[in-house]
């Protein structure tokens, strides 16, 4: 319906508005915090995900490191993951702070640093989604897109959501995606989901809300279904120079 704006159709607008009084409470706000279908596509998602037998997912990352200063300092890294099965996992990534690779092969686990020429390598229990719970609770050490394995699936995650909504359609690397929002304690984070029969996540934000600089990480996704894998990333071999060093235990790391 088009609003008369004319002098006359202002003043019965303003005839036909309650005028609010300083001793009238405020209207109160009905607008749900948390969209439960903004949820479920969180949920549909991770589980398409954790069914996939085989992946290839590229992204291309910025993270903001703070300074003591409180300057924010930009870095970017560009990443691979490689998946077969539940049981078979390669990443790499490679970026302005470090290089590093990941390899898994349902048995053991190493990662390796080829500049450095540092390996380590550790038994790991027989599924990706175990593994990469134990490198982080036991070790400190996280996979890099490892939060792929876990959109949706823990439900302690989804009860401390304050805030689910919807914010809109937009257009990442051409395809359509739902753009998605979401707030709970300490950190701020943004989806982008695509809008098909397969619903895999376009892009990544998430800015930490409790330091006063508000440092964000941010991750761009590029997906390939039906890669060609050899099985034989998936085991590491050492080259020429390479040198074996204990991994310690997170406990063990004390203030580093």
């Amino acid at each position: 319906m088009k609003v008369d704006m004319s002098f006359f159709g202002l003043l019965f607008t303003l005839a036909v508005i309650p005028v609010a009084h300083a001793e009238d409470p405020p209207a109160a706000d009905n607008t749900p915090l948390i969209n439960p279908q903004v949820v479920d596509k969180v949920i549909d998602m991770g589980n398409y995900l954790r069914s996939l037998k085989r992946f290839q997912v590229d992204a291309e990352i910025t993270r903001d490191s703070v300074l003591e200063s409180g300057q924010k300092i930009k870095t970017e890294a560009v990443t691979t993951l490689k998946v077969v099965g539940h049981d078979r996992l390669y990443a790499k990534t490679e970026g302005d702070v470090r290089t590093r690779e990941f390899f898994y092969n349902g048995k053991k686990l190493t990662q390796y640093s080829p500049f450095l020429k540092y390996y380590t390598t550790v038994d790991a229990p027989p599924k990706v989604s175990e593994t990469l719970h134990r490198l982080e609770d036991y070790y400190g050490v996280q996979v890099p897109m490892e939060d792929l394995f876990l959109f949706g699936s823990d439900q302690a995650q989804i009860d401390a959501l304050k805030e689910a909504l919807y914010v809109g359609p937009s257009t990442i690397n051409g395809k359509l995606c739902d753009h998605l929002a979401f707030r709970q304690q300490g950190i701020d984070w943004q989806l982008w989901i695509t809008r098909a029969e397969k619903p895999l996540p376009c892009k990544l934000v998430i800015t930490t809300t409790d330091e006063a600089s508000f440092p964000e990480y941010s991750a761009v996704y590029r997906w390939n279904l039906k890669p060609d894998i050899k099985d034989s990333i998936f085991t590491f071999k050492p080259g020429k120079g390479d040198v074996s060093i204990p991994l310690k235990k997170a406990s063990d790391k004390g203030g580093e």
